[in-house]
């Protein structure tokens, strides 16, 4: 699937997007680099084969995506 983006974060600290225009969410959802990213990503989903916790949250990752009006 392809999303249109307006941009990728490359170096960032602290910045958090209100994306309820698009996406219907009030809460305010962290920004971090792509690499930051990937990085916990991978920490994530180690976590998740220890524990074996099938409760996944989208906000439990920060996004390095921006969209327009955010």
């Amino acid at each position: 699937m392809n999303v249109p983006i307006d941009g990728v974060i490359v170096k960032a600290s602290g910045v958090c997007a209100n994306e309820s225009a698009m996406t219907g969410e009030s809460d305010e959802l962290k920004k971090e680099s792509l690499e930051v990213c990937l990085h916990r990503k991978e920490e994530k989903e180690a976590e998740y084969q220890l524990t074996k916790d099938p409760k996944r949250n989208s906000h439990d990752l920060p996004s390095p995506v921006l969209l327009s009006g955010t």
